[in-house]
């Protein structure tokens, strides 16, 4: 059942963005949209802060994070390069903050579980924004499942042109390249359909993306169902064609999304296209922003003191399965 998080909150939620450039303005935008949300924004760049505070109407800014830490807000957005997650984000736990965290959860496993152990230790809520899992599309193709029948196959991709700057092209603070970084939100949704497996194999290659990581990965997953999962995700293929992001093959037809009808940024996915028997059939979803649902059910997980719309287990997960691409392909 999909759920959504609608409504103003009975309190003023005070949340302290750090980030503005990049996702962080994404953040930012869904933020401002949701409402009833005191939001302050944080740059060590004084000038940057104070520009990021008027575009987007913020209550206040930091240059200093341990300012943001000493705060009385209740909830730190931290979007940082992915060498920054861990630390940065221990540090928010131990001051007391609910955390959420831009996409990956970390390099490492053992980063991934400090923090996670942190969040549990000092009581806080922590969460990863990982905004492919809450889109409506992948869904309602997970709710259609079960009427293909046995599946044989789940093809999950993403291709373009992306010569990143800065952290993104430094191995280092990345934790590997393309695949870490842009390319886990589709391991998530491959393993949101396919569920857990059980062997990996995987190709990495790097061609002119300009980073120090690899840039293309095709990879082939053996889910415990004995259905097959291929991941293709490319920074280094100019001019894609426009395909669908995600196929689905069973026993009685298939779920493919249809790219034509795709939203950017705020819904990752299409409508659904249903082949099952001899029918053909168009499955509209609900066109609702994702990130402003994880958003949202995080800050309801903070004031009604319930669990968090998307445990910290799963980006877990997601980690782990792409460090496990990465071991096949010996590229790190």
């Amino acid at each position: 059942m999909l759920i959504y998080f609608k409504g103003i909150f009975n309190k003023s939620m005070k949340i302290a963005v750090v980030g503005c450039n990049g996702f962080g303005r994404v953040h930012l935008r869904a933020i401002r949209n949701i409402g009833n949300i005191e939001y302050y924004v944080f740059s060590r760049d004084e000038e940057k802060a104070k520009e990021c505070m008027k575009e987007f109407n913020a209550k206040g800014y930091f240059t200093k994070y341990e300012d943001v830490l000493k705060s009385d807000a209740d909830i730190i957005d931290l979007i940082v390069s992915h060498d920054q997650h861990f630390p940065m984000g221990v540090q928010a736990i131990k001051a007391g903050k609910h955390l959420m965290l831009e996409k990956p959860i970390a390099r490492t496993l053992e980063e991934a579980k400090g923090l996670i152990d942190a969040a549990k230790e000092n009581g806080v809520k922590f969460m990863v924004l990982e905004q492919f899992f809450f889109d409506s599309s992948v869904r309602k193709a997970k709710e259609l499942l079960p009427k293909l029948g046995k599946i044989s196959m789940i093809i999950v991709r993403s291709t373009n042109l992306y010569q990143p700057k800065g952290w993104r092209a430094n191995k280092e603070k990345m934790g590997g390249g393309a695949l870490i970084d842009g390319g886990v939100h589709y391991m998530d949704t491959l393993l949101n359909l396919g569920g857990e497996y059980e062997s990996v194999s995987a190709v990495c290659e790097k061609y002119f993306s300009g980073i120090e990581g690899e840039d293309t990965t095709v990879a082939t997953f053996k889910f415990k169902n004995s259905s097959l999962g291929v991941l293709i995700y490319s920074w280094a293929t100019p001019r894609p064609p426009k395909l669908p992001a995600f196929e689905i093959y069973g026993e009685r037809g298939s779920i493919v999304e249809d790219p034509q009808t795709r939203m950017v940024m705020g819904k990752p996915f299409g409508d659904l296209i249903l082949h099952l028997d001899d029918k053909q059939e168009r499955i509209e979803v609900e066109k609702v922003s994702a990130i402003e649902e994880e958003i949202r059910g995080f800050i309801n997980a903070v004031e009604k003191n319930t669990e968090v719309p998307m445990p910290p287990e799963i980006a877990l997960r997601d980690l782990k399965a792409v460090l496990d691409v990465y071991k096949a392909c010996n590229f790190q």
